[in-house]
């Protein structure tokens, strides 16, 4: 077990506006730390030699950190350990941890209190350094990510929230702890784990990706569109004149992920986790000054306090780029850590994450991962798909659970080559035509799509946040079984990998893909507590509306208001051991 840092609450107060981010300069300017998610460590660097002074292990999948004011302590939110890690900075490097509910995600401080954003649960929990315990949590809604701390009068900071993906944003007045405002940032935005305030307090960027899953015409680029949504704080309303739609500000490009601004407020820096690039765009014009490209999988930026130099952290690569901003150029780049996953899954893992090459896209203008961020699911119900209208299923465990799709039309994960070329538009990884996803294997035809079909395969079914050893989760698993829910939802897999009608299509709008008609694909319910809308056309919002509308799982008049609680108990505890 590492030893205890000795932390004390810091004496320097904020100088400014704080963001939770994947890389952090330190306050005084002296030293540079990134997350390195893969490898669950945090790597931090000499901002003027740019050489190593370590790589500390901190806990499972760091996503984001900051420094205290006062430069000494680095604080971190390992999303897969559900732990807040306590890093000092110093020569000593010692590291604690504080227990966090499942997935934080955003973490930022004023030096005496640390607030992260708990994802899983829709929390902020507000945790006290000098006694490392949290003291309050502070319920905001689904999905709470990236935080932002701006400094008010009186010591009476606000805590901006941004929520994964609803785009909205909260503001919590830190001194009575109370939601005090929330804003919407338009329809259709998501993908929003990062609020960035800008020097002057006034206003708020947020990198996004906004859907247009109504449109029944889709081409690759009328579906997902990179935006940065502008917030004014004063009256916490979105400007959306000054919305910088990125495509036409500069060049098409893949999942705005972060963003960093000037020290004179009037130049915005934006990194694209999907296009492996940089915009650098003039907030006088909202024109682009330069496009800079980078390394995989860049989710985090952040500048010296000077303003000479930028640091992005390639997640994927393992790299931090390091830019001139007077050149905009990538002056070095730096080897921050190995990362440790299999060859064959990290080079598939970059290819799930990337639309920086024609094979994958036109454009760069979408990934994989712009519908399915780490292997989830993106809350939308798309209409505009061949088959008909389609929610956007997580594939967590799918290669357990083929055939995918909700036709059942994909029997290997490599069939995913005809979305690549008819979804995404790229020219695709097998060399020559396809096949029929039900005809001959496209397994063996190209080393890049084997890569991409075996990190699909990597991943595993998130753990539940919900306790799964109460009486009420007991009792819903006897309801579930007598309701005879286990006949196509099996044990152990929830999904019986079967198709069956069960009234939610229309024959009027499903083209009957190879056969199927309105008879769709068992999901599994593994994770479900996470992939709401629910049906193949996302028809129930909630889980209890599964069981209150529609016609084959509408139980409720034969439950008791406790029975149907129960059930929905069980099913958001999934996956259970049984």
């Amino acid at each position: 077990m590492a030893p205890q840092a000795t932390v004390q609450p810091s004496q320097r107060a904020l100088a400014g506006p704080v963001s939770s981010s994947a890389v952090a300069v330190s306050p005084d300017g002296r030293m540079v730390a990134a997350v390195n998610p893969d490898s669950g460590t945090v790597t931090l660097v000499d901002a003027e030699t740019l050489i190593i002074i370590r790589e500390t292990p901190v806990g499972d999948d760091p996503r984001t950190l900051v420094f205290t004011p006062d430069s000494k302590l680095v604080l971190v939110a390992n999303r897969g350990s559900a732990s807040l890690a306590i890093l000092e900075a110093n020569d000593t490097g010692r590291v604690s941890h504080v227990p966090t509910e499942p997935m934080p995600y955003g973490v930022v401080t004023d030096g005496k209190m640390a607030f992260v954003a708990e994802y899983a649960l829709g929390n902020i929990a507000m945790i006290d350094l000098s006694g490392q315990t949290p003291v309050q949590r502070i319920p905001v809604g689904p999905f709470p990510s990236g935080l932002a701390l701006e400094p008010g009068p009186n010591g009476r900071a606000k805590l901006l929230v941004s929520h994964f993906f609803s785009g909205k944003v909260t503001s919590i007045d830190t001194e009575t702890l109370s939601i005090t405002e929330v804003a919407s940032t338009g329809s259709g935005t998501g993908l929003s784990q990062s609020i960035l305030v800008a020097p002057d307090g006034l206003t708020a960027y947020l990198p996004q990706t906004r859907t247009n899953e109504t449109n029944t015409a889709m081409t690759f680029d009328t579906t997902v569109f990179p935006v940065v949504n502008v917030l004014d704080l004063n009256n916490f309303t979105l400007l959306s004149r000054q919305r910088i739609t990125i495509d036409t500000a500069d060049k098409p490009a893949s999942i705005p992920f972060a963003a960093t601004i000037s020290p004179e407020g009037n130049t915005l820096f934006v990194v694209h986790a999907g296009s492996d690039n940089l915009s650098v765009i003039d907030l006088d014009t909202n024109q682009a000054l330069a496009n800079i490209d980078v390394g995989a999988n860049p989710r985090g930026i952040a500048m010296s306090p000077d303003g000479s130099r930028l640091f992005v952290v390639n997640v994927l690569d393992g790299t931090l780029s390091v830019i001139n901003t007077d050149s905009l150029a990538v002056s070095q780049t730096v080897s921050i850590t190995n990362v440790p996953l299999e060859p064959d899954i990290l080079r598939g893992k970059k290819i799930f994450n990337s639309a920086a090459a024609p094979v994958l896209t036109t454009d760069r203008w979408m990934s994989c991962a712009a519908c399915h961020f780490d292997g989830g699911a993106d809350a939308r119900t798309w209409q505009g798909f061949p088959d008909g209208p389609r929610n956007t299923p997580a594939l967590f465990g799918v290669g357990e659970t083929l055939p995918i799709h909700w036709s059942g039309d994909l029997d290997e994960l490599q069939d995913v080559e005809l979305t690549i070329r008819a979804i995404q538009f790229g020219t695709g990884l097998v060399s020559g035509d396809a096949y029929d996803s039900l005809g001959a294997p496209h397994a063996g035809l190209s080393a890049d799509l084997d890569a991409l079909a075996a990190y699909m395969d990597s991943l595993e079914v998130p753990p539940s946040p919900y306790a799964a050893d109460t009486p009420q989760v007991k009792d819903g698993r006897e309801t579930f079984n007598s309701l005879g829910c286990q006949v196509c939802h099996a044990l152990p897999l929830f999904t019986d990998l079967q198709l069956h009608d069960v009234g939610t299509g229309d024959p009027a709008t499903e083209k009957n893909s190879h056969g199927r008609g309105t008879n769709f694909d068992t999901p599994s319910l593994r994770g479900v507590w996470q992939t709401a809308p629910y049906f193949h056309d996302g028809s129930a919002a909630t889980l209890r509306d599964v069981f209150t509308t529609g016609t084959t799982h509408n139980i409720s008049t034969g439950l008791s208001p406790e029975e149907l609680e129960a059930l929905i108990d069980y099913l958001r505890a999934l996956p259970i051991d049984e």
